[in-house]
């Protein structure tokens, strides 16, 4: 593989010096969250057996942490017409970036893996399968990350009694559909652990930590957020309770906090303060609001 063909496939490289045959001097930027990093290091093509496979070794250096990486890609004819590239990686990250977290690497590497591939494939398509590449399929195995595909589904959500239909991928969580492809950010995300409770919606009537579920589970299905709760600009009785109750402080939790609520009220119109807590349980406050909590849920039911 020639430099100009690399450097243009590989996501953040800005400049590639060949130093010998299959050896480059790179130089990446990434940037990943709030953090930007320039990267310093070699990438190298081993293992060739063209055309049919190569891997590529990733060893870059930045004042953010190291990066020391190799993916295994190759490509098998399926058919006279279809063709699939298939790859196995894996990636050790040290320094700053080690301490972002294994999700939010994971999320890192997916994405420039996917840009990767994306982008060889094109290429092939525009050089030695431009008649035969409309089938191409590309099998992501690698291993820094869970997410073992990037397909992405037409899906149709009744979303507080309007129908949605939109497109999502495979491991697209319910949570952030709604966020960030919806806009419905009343539902919170607080802890990816689906321990605190934050991000719960109703589905079909019942409580569910939305973090939880792929957004393609709830197909078909009525979900409920935050914003669905009022009518005609009147608050619903739990919303009135967390009011008068003064049930809230900092506000994060109270979303998932409601709609706990919601569905306890639905199955139980009058539950004891033990009930309501047991009920509470999987819902996180960190102000420590438990106790008005409490008492708006016994006020709402007063209301229902």
């Amino acid at each position: 593989m020639d430099p100009i063909t690399l450097a243009k496939i590989t996501p953040g490289i800005s400049r590639l010096e060949i130093i010998e045959d299959d050896v480059y001097d790179a130089i990446a930027e990434v940037k990943i969250g709030p953090v930007k990093g320039s990267f310093k290091g070699k990438l190298s093509l081993i293992d060739k057996v063209k055309p049919e496979a190569f891997s590529l070794v990733v060893d870059q250096k930045s004042k953010i942490g190291n990066v020391d990486a190799k993916v295994d890609i190759r490509l098998d004819t399926v058919s006279a017409y279809e063709s699939a590239i298939s790859f196995d990686g894996k990636a050790n990250m040290s320094g700053v970036l080690a301490s972002k977290g294994a999700r939010v690497m994971s999320g890192v590497a997916s994405s420039l893996t996917k840009q990767f591939f994306t982008a060889l494939r094109k290429e092939i398509s525009e050089t030695e399968f431009e008649n035969t590449t409309s089938n191409l399929e590309i099998k992501n195995t690698i291993n820094q990350s869970s997410n073992k595909s990037t397909m992405s589904h037409d899906i149709e959500l009744l979303i507080n009694g309007k129908k949605h239909n939109i497109t999502v991928e495979s491991r697209a969580l319910l949570s952030n559909v709604l966020r960030e492809q919806l806009r419905l950010t009343g539902t919170h995300i607080g802890c990816d652990t689906s321990s605190c409770g934050a991000c719960t919606v109703l589905i079909d009537g019942k409580a569910i930590k939305s973090c939880t579920l792929l957004a393609v589970q709830a197909d078909g299905l009525a979900v409920t957020t935050v914003e669905g709760l009022s009518e005609n600009g009147t608050m619903h009785p739990i919303q009135e309770g967390f009011k008068e109750e003064h049930g809230l402080q900092c506000g994060f939790c109270t979303p998932g906090m409601m709609m706990t609520s919601i569905d306890l009220l639905n199955r139980n119109s009058n539950p004891t303060e033990s009930e309501i807590r047991e009920a509470l349980e999987g819902n996180f406050c960190r102000c420590t609001g438990y106790h008005n909590i409490v008492r708006a849920v016994q006020h709402a039911a007063e209301k229902m």
